[in-house]
């Protein structure tokens, strides 16, 4: 995958927050709940953040090695988009 892809959410997608730190991914047939590193990295899916970007981002917040990071982000990624929920552009 192109580190200079900029990941937008399909039409009809969106991250959802509760207040207690949970947080879901509401697609057109449901909702997806998402562990905590997931969640991150989805919270900086706007178009605008290169996946270069959202992976420096996820090694900084929970001080894991970039090559993991890359790796988790890349597939999570992937497998979104296999499931028409996310653009890689």
């Amino acid at each position: 995958m192109n580190a200079d892809v900029r990941p937008v959410f399909e039409r009809g997608v969106r991250l959802r927050t509760e207040d207690d730190g949970s947080a879901m991914l509401l697609v057109p047939e449901g909702a997806i709940k998402l562990n905590a590193s997931a969640a991150a990295a989805l919270a900086l899916v706007n178009g605008e953040r290169t996946l270069d970007e959202i992976i420096t981002a996820i090694c900084t917040r929970f001080d894991v090695a970039d090559s993991r990071a890359r790796d988790d982000v890349t597939t999570l990624f992937e497998r979104l988009r296999m499931r028409r929920l996310l653009v890689l552009p």
